[in-house]
């Protein structure tokens, strides 16, 4: 136990490490970004292949090397996933301390850039979610499935990851609020009111599962697929991301949107609708589990419209007079 398991060119990783996260994506993030840093050192810093031979120095590197070009396609890391990095990187040297292959934290002391969101994610007008909404046909093949999922998602900002995992027993009643109870990040539990239009949307969903003989039982997936090609047999299971993805592009694209959205533009909609309606911007932090209003605040859509721009109450008078 604790031994180097992931080799990264002069490192091992300690698998041990991410074993203590529970979740299956925070342990593969984890991996992701430390492998970029360990491959970082590998071409600029080939000398080094020891973790006590790590300075601030080359964290400062790192972290300058993110800002300017370690991102997709050689462009600039946004500042948040630049910070997601350092974090990473932060807590995984508290690890080797405590394991004394090293004496200090070479990352503690290092300055992150601030919380700026380059391109913030594509959200909807109130108009546009009306728009999709009406225009799946509940009498296709998967319309009360697809009404029922995407109303959550824009009822409710769940995450994609929490949607994923609602159970039927989790669409409950608490007096006479309809309730969705979902797990979160890090494992953390919660519960949504169900706006009455997804719960109408989830009732009747639940009737036509019912209707074709696969009605829901305790333990059951609450959002289930209409097919399954790998094994059409097992129809009880979760859907897939990727499905969902395709989901939203498919009425996406049926509307005419000529912009790219995805279920976390769903759950961007939801707080920049409830910031336009002028719900407190701390309530709201609190509606969509945000543990700072910083992130909140990323989604207000009313901080900053092309359309408002000052740039448009300039009139110089600079036309060419006529000989």
């Amino acid at each position: 136990m604790g031994q180097p398991a992931l080799k990264t060119h002069n490192f091992d990783l300690y698998e041990e490490f991410f074993d203590n996260f529970t979740s299956k994506h925070t342990r593969k993030s984890y991996e992701n970004d430390l492998r970029k840093f360990f491959e970082y050192l590998n071409i600029n810093f080939s000398e080094l292949s020891k973790y006590a031979q790590i300075e601030r120095g080359q964290i400062i590197a790192y972290r300058n090397w993110l800002s300017e070009e370690g991102g997709r396609f050689g462009r600039p890391s946004a500042p948040k996933s630049v910070c997601r990095k350092l974090s990473a990187l932060s807590s995984y040297f508290d690890y080797l301390v405590e394991k004394k292959e090293c004496d200090f934290n070479p990352v503690t002391s290092v300055k992150r850039p601030r919380h700026e969101v380059l391109r913030p994610t594509n959200a909807l007008q109130k108009e546009q979610v009306e728009e999709l909404i009406c225009s799946i046909d509940i009498n296709s093949e998967s319309g009360p499935l697809h009404r029922a999922l995407l109303l959550t998602f824009f009822t409710t900002g769940l995450r994609k990851s929490e949607v994923i995992k609602l159970q039927f027993q989790d669409f409950t009643q608490i007096n006479e609020h309809h309730v969705l109870e979902f797990r979160g990040k890090g494992g953390k539990t919660g519960q949504k009111v169900v706006h009455p239009m997804a719960v109408e949307a989830l009732e009747d969903y639940l009737s036509w599962m019912r209707a074709k003989g696969r009605g829901h039982k305790m333990g059951d997936w609450l959002f289930q697929p209409t097919r399954n090609p790998h094994n059409p047999k097992n129809l009880n299971k979760s859907l897939n991301p990727r499905t969902i993805n395709e989901i939203v592009d498919q009425y996406a694209k049926k509307i005419g949107l000529n912009f790219k959205i995805s279920p976390h533009s769903a759950r961007a909609t939801f707080i920049g609708e409830l910031l336009e309606v002028g719900v407190d911007i701390y309530k709201v932090a609190q509606e969509v589990n945000h543990s700072s209003v910083k992130t909140t605040q990323e989604y207000d859509k009313r901080r900053k419209k092309l359309s408002d721009s000052p740039v448009h109450l300039l009139n110089f008078d600079v036309s060419k007079e006529e000989d």
